[in-house]
């Protein structure tokens, strides 16, 4: 980064996130956690160097756990050939941290410091990492700044900028602009991608390359592990409907929908799973479903499975992937809330995806949708119309499953080609 950009970086927006995270951390326990995680991380790292003072290491930074999802496929293929070489996986969010499952890949897990230029320059000096990987979109300026000063090539791995995002508005493009120019290598998620960080960086020597989205083979992954950890059927042999991660905006056109669906086709189950599964989410669903035949009941109270009731209501975390395989038709929710959920994992399972309107944040939802199959709806009507269609229609069913599994198998290999692109770079 040019020296104006460091200097307007450390002297105003490092002080005052500082300062507001201070404060924010007297109201938000998120937050203290994430202070005094990072307070015990030095200690883990300076045992963790001690223990291994000669080893090769790698540094992988993910911002969540939806980073580190994407990175594992890459951090299994990087171990598969360079055994020798210690994973270190650091993250910025508490949540990430705590609820990222250890993989047996990864050597030490904990928190990147704040981005102050002494504390970046510390952590640099104590790993002395080979590598450091960042994933997706989540860069430190000066953690950059000192690996270039201590000679460490730095990548951004399933890199997504859109042609219309923030980083292209006046004044914080200059900002972005040179952030972006002093990595290394750039690996986009697709060639749209590719295309936005040559219009961000312009001309300099940085290699830019179209390498796919890892996500595509971590969801692969999670399907085969998850088949393995054999969960019961919830209902007999009928038409499943799931109802995945949906938000009180979602369910306002879709529970008018569920009551028709099952006055048409009364053979018809239906598995709803909140965004948010806690008591008064569930309750209110249980409000809305009573009377017109319909019984339901909560997954964690079931004594025997495959049940008898018309509606399930996932009270429980954590098991949604798996449910999509044992269903015929998804909708996930969020697309009429702003933003979808994750598409993958039904089209993974070889269904049908239905969401909102507000899909446009996910690249794989419009591929769902150009491949035919996914569909958009924007209202009740719609989507009454769709499902129906869906449920009578074999062949149009039968194409848009195909179709959805399609868009999942012509993506994959982007870890693959990951991994090489990183370990010829040495």
């Amino acid at each position: 980064m040019t020296i104006f950009w460091i200097i307007i970086y450390n002297i105003f927006v490092v002080p005052l996130a500082f300062i507001g995270m201070q404060v924010l951390v007297l109201f938000n326990a998120k937050i203290k956690r994430g202070i005094t995680g990072r307070k015990v991380s030095w200690h883990h790292l300076k045992r963790f160097r001690h223990k291994y003072p000669g080893k090769e290491v790698f540094l992988i930074h993910s911002a969540s756990l939806g980073e580190f999802e994407q990175a594992k496929p890459v951090i299994r293929g990087l171990k598969a050939i360079r055994s020798d070489v210690m994973i270190v996986a650091s993250f910025t969010s508490p949540s990430g941290f705590e609820h990222a499952q250890k993989m047996s890949e990864v050597d030490l897990m904990i928190y990147l410091p704040f981005d102050t230029y002494f504390r970046t320059r510390r952590f640099i000096q104590i790993l002395k990492p080979q590598k450091i990987i960042f994933v997706t979109y989540e860069l430190w300026p000066n953690l950059i700044v000192n690996a270039k000063r201590f000679h460490v090539p730095s990548y951004l791995m399933s890199a997504r900028i859109r042609q219309n995002s923030s980083k292209f508005y006046p004044v914080v493009r200059g900002f972005f602009k040179e952030l972006y120019r002093s990595l290394d290598y750039i690996f986009a998620i697709s060639e749209k991608d590719k295309e936005s960080v040559n219009k961000l960086i312009g001309s300099v020597q940085i290699k830019v390359l179209n390498l796919g989205d890892t996500r595509y083979d971590q969801v692969i992954e999670r399907a085969r592990s998850r088949m393995m950890a054999r969960m019961p059927q919830v209902f007999e042999k009928s038409f499943v409907f799931i109802v995945g991660s949906i938000w009180p905006q979602d369910a306002k056109h879709l529970m008018p929908v569920i009551r028709k669906i099952h006055k048409q086709y009364p053979q018809s189950r239906c598995i709803i799973a909140p965004h948010e599964p806690n008591e008064f989410a569930l309750e209110s669903f249980e409000d809305q479903l009573k009377g017109n035949g319909i019984s339901t009941c909560r997954y964690t109270q079931v004594k025997q499975f495959p049940v008898n009731e018309t509606i399930v209501l996932i009270d429980k975390i954590g098991i949604l992937a798996e449910l999509y395989h044992q269903t015929n038709l998804a909708f996930v929710g969020g697309g009429f809330r702003g933003s979808v959920h994750n598409v993958m994992e039904p089209a993974v399972a070889g269904i049908p995806v239905i969401f909102g309107p507000d899909y446009h944040n996910s690249r794989e939802a419009e591929l769902l949708v150009k491949a035919g199959g996914g569909f958009t709806c924007a209202d009740e009507s719609s989507l009454y119309l769709l499902i129906s269609k869906l449920m009578d229609n074999e062949t149009f069913y039968r194409q848009a499953s195909q179709a959805a599994r399609r868009v999942i198998l012509d993506n994959m290999g982007a870890s693959a080609r990951t991994v090489k692109e990183i370990l010829e770079n040495d």
